[in-house]
């Protein structure tokens, strides 16, 4: 493997795809326990690679991250690892790296959230379900609800945004009514929040609960009055101060 690794330290993008291919191989065909660490840490080397300096390295950058979603979910502890040292790009590439992991990667991402890690490791393993792409993704439901009410601001905001991306994949008949309304009135208690960002996702996933079947006809039209209120269509014609939520809000009356 040594020479494939050495292929991965290249500036050209074809000889990296040459090691990525090989080293792709090698995971395929099964990979030795005590190996997967230094092919973990050759791979996701290339997450640091700013693909906006070198855009002829972006496709590299992509295989890097499904070289990793096959080693499965046994990579999810290497990356937990690595994660809270990463840098932004690297970072966003673990978590893509563990979205396109199969659903064996749910639980061990569902025991970060249930555990005493630091808050950056909850909002990694919060961003990186979001990613999965799997109706099984339904059993992570009551935790992501959990960690919308999160004192931690980082942890809260991705929850929020976790929430809407896990409805993209579960089958709306797979969450029972009571569920259903939790995840409606964590949206909603979100729409008075003081940060733009936080309000802009709750309009977004609300939106997102009438599109996929998640909100009654009762719930669809509480949301659309409240999307009304923000862009000052009711009474009050008070609109919401950020454009950023009034973007968001008039994508969601668009929709309807």
């Amino acid at each position: 493997m040594d020479n494939s690794f050495k292929k991965l330290s290249s500036a050209n993008s074809s000889i990296i795809m040459e090691g990525l291919d090989e080293i792709g191989k090698e995971v395929s065909n099964g990979v030795p326990e005590e190996n997967l660490p230094i092919m973990f840490d050759a791979v996701t080397s290339l997450f640091y690679i700013d693909a906006f300096d070198r855009p002829d390295l972006s496709t590299a950058i992509k295989k890097a991250m499904e070289t990793v979603a096959k080693m499965g979910a046994a990579a999810i502890p290497l990356v937990l690892e690595k994660v809270i040292d990463s840098d932004i790009k690297a970072e966003l590439n673990f978590g893509r790296a563990c979205g396109l992991m199969d659903e064996s990667a749910i639980q061990p991402l569902m025991d970060v959230l249930s555990s005493k890690d630091s808050s950056d490791k909850i909002a990694f393993a919060l961003y990186a379900l979001g990613k999965i792409q799997s109706p099984k993704i339904v059993a992570v439901l009551p935790l992501i609800l959990e960690k919308v009410n999160s004192p931690q601001k980082e942890c809260e905001d991705t929850a929020v945004r976790a929430l809407g991306k896990i409805c993209e994949n579960m089958n709306p008949h797979d969450v029972n009514a009571d569920f259903r309304e939790s995840m409606f009135k964590a949206l909603v208690s979100k729409l008075s929040h003081g940060n733009d960002v936080i309000r802009s996702k709750a309009i977004r996933n609300l939106g997102k609960l009438i599109r996929y079947g998640f909100a009654n006809e009762i719930q669809k039209t509480e949301i659309l009055s409240k999307v009304k209120r923000v862009m000052g269509l009711d009474e009050n014609r008070q609109v919401d101060p950020a454009y950023l939520v009034r973007r968001e809000a008039q994508e969601v009356l668009d929709a309807a």
